[in-house]
């Protein structure tokens, strides 16, 4: 009996180990898709914000550009 106990019990835990993975990796799954959208916003306003800027330091260099003509 005691033997049976013990064989059963290594079963389980063989099989918990995947089921607990499985958990794991959804519940790692769904925490990516909340931080993957907050990441996303940001880095969509750092471009913006990246495009201002290069549209800015090219009207000054066009302005230095002219100035150095004459």
């Amino acid at each position: 009996m005691l033997q049976l106990i013990s064989t059963l019990a290594n079963y389980a835990l063989v099989l918990l180990c995947p089921l607990m993975m499985l958990f794991m990796m959804k519940g790692m799954h769904g925490q990516g898709k909340k931080e993957g959208k907050a990441e996303h916003d940001h880095t969509q306003s750092e471009i913006e914000n990246l495009k201002q800027q290069n549209a800015e330091l090219a009207r000054s260099l066009d302005d230095l550009k002219q100035k150095n003509k004459f």
